[in-house]
């Protein structure tokens, strides 16, 4: 088999008639494929190869094609932002979290908010538009101190697509600090200078803010 191999792959190889010019080193898929038929047409009858032989080069020559594949991605064909683009992408479906208190409205559903209360208290959502105005005051009930909590906003038919500020405040009207914009990714936006913007409903977020990402979570 080695001997067929070595005869086949000086057949496939490419003379050089001109020494000026450089002839690539690297095997391509189209190269190896050649080698695998000129085995086929060159095998000697009378002892003909094993067929497992063929079956583990055809494993090789699927490999080889994946790894040009990935190869060619990297490179980006030489355009770097594709390569993150397609990096970026893998934002989409996942959950993100970000610093903030801004909520995005939707085809009627809204992103969400963490939020950490310092202390054991009664808790209240306030919601207000663009322009500053109340549109919504949701009770949250009585929170522990210390714990992660989740305010999913339900907005009523009456309320307009578009950005919302959210502020949670104790039964002493006391505003808490580190909120958490939440939502899954929808689409992702690159703009010229590189930076990527993540999509989560009517909530665009810069990727270099993201605090963390996870699967979406389902509810039964």
């Amino acid at each position: 088999m080695s001997a067929i191999t070595d005869a086949t792959t000086s057949a496939a190889a490419p003379t050089n008639s001109n020494p000026a010019v450089a002839i690539p080193n690297t095997l391509t898929a189209n190269d190896f494929l050649q080698i695998l038929v000129a085995e086929f047409q060159n095998q000697d009858p009378t002892s003909p190869t094993d067929p497992t032989q063929y079956a583990s080069q055809m494993v090789e020559f699927s490999n080889l094609g994946q790894l040009q594949d990935i190869d060619q991605i990297l490179q980006g064909e030489n355009n770097p932002q594709a390569s993150l683009m397609q990096a970026a992408s893998a934002y989409i479906g996942r959950q993100v979290v970000a610093a903030g208190n801004t909520i995005g409205v939707e085809n009627g559903k809204a992103t969400s908010i963490e939020y950490a209360p310092t202390s054991t208290d009664t808790y209240t959502a306030n919601v207000y538009d663009s322009n500053g105005n109340l549109v919504d005051s949701v009770s949250l009930g009585q929170v522990s101190g210390g714990s992660l909590q989740n305010f999913s906003w339900s907005p009523s038919s009456s309320i307009a697509p578009g950005l919302y500020k959210v502020k949670i405040v104790n039964s002493s009207n006391v505003a808490l600090s580190g909120l958490l914009e939440q939502g899954t990714v929808n689409s992702v936006a690159m703009a010229s200078d590189g930076s990527v913007s993540l999509n989560i409903g009517n909530l665009v977020i810069s990727a270099a803010q993201v605090a963390s990402v996870a699967q979406p979570t389902t509810s039964n």
